[in-house]
């Protein structure tokens, strides 16, 4: 349902795949599947710049491929919050924080109305 709320604001969403590790789920590929995303809308000339909302330096040698492929193209970084990494901030073309006060401006309405009328309803520990 959150998904769907997003993508009724324009958002494009791409899935990843989570595994059960014992009584956790964690993420699986993620960061290879972003990389692979970033060469591809280069690859497709779907834009000029990419911003990519990350701390994880598992995504360095994917954007390394993806500026050493497309020169004129750039990519930036946004780091979440207490998120920001070294590593990425030199390879980026541009880097940048998101503040802990941006989540709450940017955030979602209480109540988002669905493309079919159906609603969505933010919990309410957000």
């Amino acid at each position: 349902r959150y998904i769907e709320a997003l993508e009724s604001t324009g958002v494009m969403s791409h899935l990843g795949r989570f595994k059960r590790n014992g009584t956790r789920w964690e993420e699986k590929e993620t960061d290879v599947a972003l990389a692979v995303k970033l060469i591809e809308v280069f690859v497709r000339d779907e834009c000029d710049v990419a911003v990519l909302v990350t701390g994880d330096t598992d995504l360095t040698p994917g954007i390394r491929t993806a500026k050493s492929l497309f020169p004129s193209k750039e990519v930036f970084c946004a780091f979440p919050f207490n998120r920001g990494r070294k590593e990425l901030k030199q390879i980026a073309d541009w880097a940048f924080k998101i503040s802990k006060e941006r989540y709450q401006k940017f955030q979602l309405p209480n109540t988002v109305v669905l493309p079919r009328g159906r609603t969505v309803s933010k919990p309410h520990g957000w």
